[in-house]
């Protein structure tokens, strides 16, 4: 996926918090909700920069629950609340779990060392599973290394996987630095494998899944096993089409990526998260404390306004899923989708705007319209970043395309088309972000500001 890879990484683990307090909640009429819904959603299928489904839910109650766009093009076959998605790291959240249940019942410790659990591991005897659970490991992520892409297009087991990062130096002392990882989610659920003595899917569905009647999630490790409803996978290319997403083989992102599930599933989950059906008080305790700063046990904890936040969200080839629960409030929202573009992450958080009555950027109405050659033409140019970019050191350039901007990175191939938003700013297709242009004192565009999940990034043009 070398079109998206100046970028994709930062949907992992980055969070849009806005920096604004939020009024009291009020109780929103449905029908006016959906509608507010719909009006903001539609631009984005338009362009074909969003197809999936999205849920809103508060204290018990769904207010929002629609499919929008295909589960699969070809057929004509459109999403459902019932369409089945590949959640990527959203799986993170039930590889800890399993952990934890582990550690319930008294079977492993968190303070166990790595070695206890693979002996041969190099320095396993440093490395604790609490550092794989936060990221402190210092183990590189698996998807960094030059065959990772050639090897996800076959079946691996989880072994297979380890032995791809086992043998690479560590990249910092284990428990000193949060460094987002893979890896550290490929041995636990090698460690939930071999404690447990069932398979990892097996493990997940027995102790997680039926226990909360999640009965349309599950583990995709076998390409050739039959996935009712489940959604194709697609990706943005060109001014408004997409094409099929890589064929990815989900073993190699066992424990990290490989669990496919339904918004209506992972509502289930958020149910349960506010019980304790599944854990004991004191683990869900420890699940949404801070261990390292915004960092819980498979969830990003934040304040968004006045509000606890906590989020998990996830990007796989063809894939991206993002779900926020704001429990002061019992509000939850889900946005699962089967396309690579990163709107997800632009959606979910209008998503709570709406609901919370909070501003939320919204794209053209039209966003099909060419623009006036004479007016974007002003925008072309090539935009410089700094050291503190997005992509730090990377430049941009922006080129009129037959009453089209496009943008492409020096770092990747391939151009994303730029959809009007105002009169100076537009949404970035590809990668879900805001590109505004601002004028210098004497009315020339002198700057790009690249604006993603809360952030904006500055680039001085010069030419």
């Amino acid at each position: 996926m070398t079109t998206v890879r100046p970028v994709a990484f930062l949907f992992l683990f980055s969070l849009w918090v806005y920096g604004q307090s939020a009024p009291s909640l009020v109780s929103p009429n449905k029908k006016t909700l959906q509608s507010k819904v719909d009006t903001y959603i539609q631009p984005f299928v338009e362009i074909k920069g969003f197809s999936g489904v999205v849920l809103i839910a508060r204290r018990g109650e769904v207010l929002v629950r629609k499919g929008y766009g295909m589960a699969n093009y070809e057929l004509g076959v459109p999403n459902t609340a019932q369409t089945r998605f590949h959640i990527a790291s959203i799986s993170k959240d039930f590889t800890a779990a399993a952990i934890l249940l582990l550690e319930e019942r008294g079977l492993i410790s968190i303070n166990d060392t790595l070695d206890k659990y693979i002996p041969d591991y190099p320095k396993g005897n440093l490395i604790r599973i609490q550092d794989l659970l936060i990221h402190t490991s210092g183990i590189s992520n698996v998807n960094s290394f030059p065959e990772y892409d050639a090897r996800s297009r076959f079946p691996l087991t989880i072994n297979a996987v380890i032995d791809m990062f086992k043998n690479a130096a560590l990249e910092s002392t284990p428990g000193q630095k949060y460094s987002y990882s893979n890896s550290n989610y490929n041995l636990l659920a090698f460690i939930v494998e071999k404690v447990s003595g069932v398979k990892f899917g097996d493990y997940l569905k027995a102790n997680i899944f039926d226990p909360l009647d999640m009965r349309q999630t599950g583990h995709d490790g076998n390409p050739a096993t039959l996935i009712p409803n489940r959604a194709s996978g697609y990706v943005p290319v060109g001014f408004g089409a997409l094409e099929n997403a890589p064929f990815l083989d989900w073993s190699i992102k066992t424990g990290n990526g490989s669990l496919y599930s339904t918004v209506d599933d992972l509502y289930k989950w958020d149910r349960a998260l506010y019980t304790e059906k599944l854990f004991k008080r004191k683990t869900l305790e420890r699940i949404f404390t801070e261990h390292v700063p915004g960092i819980g046990y498979g969830w990003f904890l934040s304040q968004r306004g006045n509000r606890k936040l906590a989020s998990t969200n996830g990007r796989s080839p063809g894939f991206q899923s993002e779900m926020q629960r704001y429990p002061d409030e019992d509000v939850c929202l889900i946005v699962l989708s089967n396309n690579y573009s990163g709107a997800a992450s632009f959606i979910v958080n209008s998503l709570a705007a709406i609901l919370f009555d909070t501003p939320y950027p919204a794209l053209s109405s039209k966003p099909q319209e060419k623009l006036n050659p004479v007016a974007i033409s002003a925008f072309a140019g090539r935009y410089q970043g700094g050291s503190d970019f997005v992509v730090p050191g990377a430049s941009l350039t922006v080129e009129a395309e037959i009453g089209y901007l496009s943008l492409t990175w020096s770092t990747s191939p391939g151009a994303s088309w730029l959809v009007p938003m105002t009169d100076s700013r537009f949404y970035d297709r590809n990668f879900g972000a805001t590109v505004r242009f601002v004028m210098d004192s004497n009315g020339q565009v002198s700057q790009l500001v690249y604006g993603m999940l809360g952030r904006e990034y500055r680039a001085i043009r010069n030419h």
